[in-house]
């Protein structure tokens, strides 16, 4: 029997009491305005726009799964990112996937929460920036004018400290994560070695996020990914996308149990 995780929304509704205008320093015109509501492009996918599969630059589609030219795997990152079956992309197998986000409703994590369908909300105050997520739904902190912790215990999400850069960008710092989560959706693996820098940049309308991964327990040097968001106007929390067991095994019932009479069911 499948262990089933409970999710709990209570700290998301807290910091949701925030307003979408953000509270940034005032009168610091070093800070950019990310105020808002921001969701995935879904266009433009060769030039980091786009949900897609993958973080490779290369191959954000996912059809050179375990040979892209731009992440540098150590044998142990190919072998674990190869023996994983992704839910979607070109080698997708929904019915016997061992992806951790649907069998136990863990959290998407770093980089692979710009692959949903979702949208994203910056709360800017002056001690941190509050990152709401409608996927899970989840939210992180990110820590202003603040150092990582000696020894952080491993977590989800890390812990986060940033600060300002050339007014138009915030940058983000994490470390502490632990092992569990996927980089993007084919199962890029990472340990609790990470150290994953994040890059938001307001252009316009668009924010362009740029992502380097630093993991020297699975890959031989850092390599990096890029993902567009755009200004959405439909609302934040319009959809509830909370991570449900239940709705999982529905899915499965509905659409791959009678194809697939053999396989290993999330129940």
């Amino acid at each position: 029997m499948r262990k089933r995780v409970a999710v709990s929304v209570v700290g998301v509704m807290a910091v949701i009491v925030f307003s979408a205008a953000p509270s940034a320093q005032t009168g610091a015109s070093a800070v950019p305005d990310l105020s808002g509501d921001w969701a995935m492009t879904l266009t433009n996918i060769q030039h980091g726009g786009g949900i897609g599969q993958s973080l490779s630059g290369a191959d954000p589609g996912g059809f050179l799964r375990g040979m892209e030219p731009d992440i540098p795997y150590l044998p142990k990152a190919r072998a674990k990112m190869l023996s994983e079956t992704p839910p979607t992309g070109p080698d997708s197998k929904y019915e016997t996937t061992t992806d951790p986000n649907i069998h136990f409703c863990e959290p998407l994590g770093l980089g692979r929460v710009y692959m949903a369908p979702a949208k994203t909300r910056f709360v800017q105050t002056p001690e941190a920036v509050y990152i709401l997520h409608e996927m899970g739904p989840t939210f992180r902190i990110v820590w202003l004018n603040a150092k990582h912790p000696d020894d952080p215990d491993p977590q989800y999400w890390g812990h986060s400290i940033g600060h300002y850069e050339n007014g138009d960008t915030l940058v983000v710092d994490t470390v502490g994560v632990n092992d569990r989560s996927w980089l993007d959706q084919l199962g890029h693996p990472h340990g609790e070695q990470l150290h994953f820098v994040e890059r938001y940049m307001r252009v316009g309308n668009t924010i362009q996020v740029s992502f380097i991964v630093d993991d020297p327990e699975y890959y031989a040097a850092p390599w990096a990914g890029h993902r567009v968001l755009e200004k959405s106007s439909t609302g934040f929390m319009r959809f509830m996308w909370v991570c449900s067991v239940r709705d999982n095994d529905h899915h499965y019932d509905a659409t791959s149990k009678d194809a697939n009479p053999g396989a290993t069911t999330f129940k």
